[in-house]
């Protein structure tokens, strides 16, 4: 016999997963989107047992938010709250860093005066990246992304101080 999904109990990555899905298909506008997220992550606060698992469920939705406000092209003080926040919190992995990262860089003509800070980011990253054994999936991966991000951003690396 099988369940429904609302029947078995599912996982915060899997409810994310589909909330968010559903936002965005919806179309739902930055501050709805927000305030949805925000709500499930009081709930999932709730329910987690330990320092751990409330650490993970406030970087996962502090780094959502962070995706969705560059998608939506916020200014800084909206985008810069949520970079901070995850800045805070930490990073969960240097997947993490690396998103965080790119996304910084190839926001920054919203925001051009913090372009040393965010390229600083970005090479602090790609060094990171580089001590990966070369024979690690991820390095290739994280590397195509860190290329892309450069590619991509219209503001240019601020020359040394």
């Amino acid at each position: 016999m099988k369940t429904s999904r609302q029947e078995r109990s599912t996982t915060f990555s899997e409810e994310l997963d589909l909330h968010y899905l559903e936002l965005l298909k919806a179309k739902t506008p930055y501050q709805q989107c927000k305030r949805e997220l925000l709500m499930l992550e009081k709930r999932w606060l709730q329910k987690a047992k330990t320092t751990s698992q409330h650490l993970a469920v406030q970087r996962i939705i502090a780094s959502t938010i962070l995706t969705e406000a560059y998608g939506e092209r916020m200014p800084w003080k909206e985008f810069g709250r949520w970079l901070r926040r995850i800045q805070q919190l930490g990073f969960r992995d240097l997947g993490m860093r690396v998103h965080v990262a790119c996304l910084y860089v190839q926001s920054l003509h919203f925001f051009p005066r913090k372009a040393r800070e965010a390229w600083d980011m970005l090479e602090d990253v790609e060094r990171s990246v580089r001590r990966l054994r070369r024979e690690n999936p991820l390095r290739e991966e994280h590397m195509e992304a860190i290329a892309h991000a450069k590619k991509v951003a219209r503001v240019p690396r601020p020359p040394p101080r």
